[in-house]
């Protein structure tokens, strides 16, 4: 990486101070808007540390989604998650992407958990510079097992996410594509289910008219061992961002639908299906990273 840890220390330092919003999640503060200034000190970092050959495959898909979602049409990119920077990354690929570009970049609506905007650290300072909608993630309930703790969280929660819902209805049919982790978390080789889809990801197949599956493949912040976002390290890497064609979002689940075994929760098995069409795409897109490296 060609960038020193004084100058890093600084451009964070920059991206703190250029945060004046109010980032704390609310039913009546679920649209987070970004800082411009800070999406180009990011943009200047990822390209430092990003390796040549990096890219958007699949642009003319991408380029289709655009346009179905400026003529109106719900529509949705599907993506895996491996680090914090995988939607900064994705930013900046598609505004230097001959045919994409910034008005492209633009238009990205990423869901958030409420965890990141809500930080105090060098994570939030990167998150918070992007334009978002914030929820608060079906993850952080289910872990609770206190059964009246979970009831208090749902309180607070249910509220957020009725309110994010009625936000992403509003911005999904004006012009946003509208960007979702399906695993809901980065995935950790070491914490198997984090690969595992969120059951939720079934409603949003139904919520949208189109949708794009994104693979990643590199990792410019791998997450720590020690379960802190704060101690993420950078590092360089070619990093492969391939968007498939859009289909209907009802015509797959439709389809997924019919091929679920007996006995089996069919929504699950859908959101399944989703993992399985993304990491297809992403073993065949690391054949094509391999020779970049």
């Amino acid at each position: 990486m060609n960038i020193s840890v004084e100058r890093l220390l600084e451009m964070i330092e920059a991206l703190k101070n250029n945060l004046h919003g109010d980032y704390v999640a609310r039913p009546d503060n679920v649209y987070l808007e970004g800082e411009p200034k800070n999406r180009k000190i990011i943009g200047d970092l990822v390209e430092k540390i990003m390796k040549p050959g990096s890219a958007i495959r699949g642009v003319k898909n991408l380029k289709e989604l655009y346009e179905r979602s400026q003529k109106g049409k719900a529509c949705l990119l599907l993506i895996e998650h491996y680090s914090n920077f995988d939607y900064p990354a994705l930013y900046r690929l598609i505004e230097k992407t001959e045919d994409l570009g910034p008005e492209v970049a633009e238009t990205l609506l990423p869901i958030q958990g409420m965890k990141l905007s809500e930080s105090s650290g060098l994570t939030a300072a990167f998150s918070n510079s992007y334009n978002t909608i914030v929820i608060y993630p079906s993850r952080s309930i289910d872990s609770e097992s206190d059964p009246v703790k979970q009831a208090e969280i749902r309180k607070i929660s249910m509220p957020i996410n009725h309110s994010a819902m009625k936000e992403l209805t509003h911005r999904k049919y004006h012009g946003n594509i509208v960007i979702v982790f399906p695993a809901g978390t980065r995935y950790r080789s070491w914490v198997p289910e984090s690969k595992k889809g969120v059951r939720e990801i079934y409603t949003y197949l139904k919520a949208f008219d189109y949708v794009s599956f994104v693979s990643i493949n590199g990792n410019l912040l791998p997450p720590s061992k020690e379960d802190n976002m704060e101690k993420d390290t950078f590092q360089s890497d070619v990093i492969l961002f391939t968007v498939s064609k859009p289909v209907k979002g009802k015509d797959f689940r439709n389809e997924k639908t019919a091929l679920t075994p007996e006995g089996t929760d069919s929504k699950q098995f859908v959101v399944d299906q989703v993992m399985a069409e993304l990491d297809k795409q992403h073993q065949e897109a690391e054949e094509c990273r391999k020779t970049l490296l």
